[in-house]
C-alpha cells in the first residue's frame, strides 16, 4: 500500500472514535440532568414532618397589610389553609371561629391562609363576610406557601408552638369545637412548649 494511501485512510479513524466520545458523554450527561430532575421534584415533595420548624411567609391580609408568620413567635399559631370553591373548607370554618373566640385571650393565633388565585381572589370578602369570620384572613394568589408547605389539597392545618416548630398536622376537616381534637392546642396553651414535647406525635 503507497504512503498516499495509508494518508488517505487514517483520518477516518479520528473522527469515528470522536463520535464514539461525544455519544458517551452526551449519555450520561442526559443521564445526569434526569437523576438531577427525579432528586429535585422528589425533594419537592417531601412533606413537612412534625418537629421541623414551620417556614416562614410574608403576606397580605384584607386589607392588604403584610403579616409575617415569624411576628407570632411566643405564641400558640393554629395555621389554617384553605380556598373558597372547597366545600370542606367552608363546613370546618365555623368551628374555626369558635375555637378563635375561645382561645384568642390565651395567647392562640388563628391565621387562615387563601390559595385562591387571581381568578377567585375576589371571592374572599364575601366568603368571610358570610360566615362572619373574625380571625386573620391572609391572601396567597401567587403560591408562595404552595412548595414550603408541601401542600397537598386543602383545607390542611398546622398547629405550631412558642419556638415556632410543627407540633401537629391535620390533614383534610375537624370539627375544631370537639375536645379530642384540641388535645395539642391546650396543651401548648396550658403548659407550654416544654409540656407538649413530652406528648407523642400526633398521627
Amino acid at each position: 500500500m503507497s504512503e498516499e494511501s495509508l494518508a488517505d485512510s487514517a483520518p477516518i479513524v479520528e473522527p469515528r472514535k470522536r463520535s464514539r466520545a461525544v455519544v458517551v458523554l452526551t449519555a450520561a450527561a442526559i443521564l445526569a440532568l434526569v437523576f438531577g430532575i427525579v432528586w429535585m421534584q422528589s425533594s419537592k415533595y417531601e412533606p413537612l414532618t412534625v418537629g421541623k420548624v414551620a417556614p416562614d411567609f410574608d403576606l397580605p391580609d384584607l386589607e392588604d397589610n403584610y403579616v409575617r408568620l415569624s411576628d407570632f413567635r411566643g405564641k400558640v399559631v393554629f395555621l389554617n389553609f384553605w380556598a373558597t370553591w372547597c366545600k370542606p373548607c367552608r363546613e370546618e370554618m365555623p368551628s374555626m371561629e369558635v375555637l378563635y373566640r375561645n382561645f384568642k385571650q390565651d395567647g392562640l393565633v388563628v391565621l387562615a391562609v387563601s390559595i385562591d388565585r387571581v381568578t377567585t381572589k375576589q371571592e374572599i370578602p364575601p366568603f368571610v363576610k358570610s360566615l362572619n369570620l373574625t380571625f386573620p384572613v391572609l391572601i396567597d394568589s401567587w403560591g408562595q406557601t404552595d412548595k414550603r408547605y408541601k401542600l397537598m389539597g386543602v383545607p390542611e392545618t398546622y398547629i405550631i408552638d412558642q419556638q415556632g416548630i410543627l407540633r401537629e398536622k391535620v390533614i383534610g376537616p375537624r370539627d375544631w369545637t370537639r375536645l379530642d381534637n384540641l388535645e395539642m392546642v391546650t396543651a401548648l396553651l396550658k403548659s407550654g412548649v416544654q409540656s407538649a414535647q413530652a406528648l407523642p406525635p400526633a398521627t
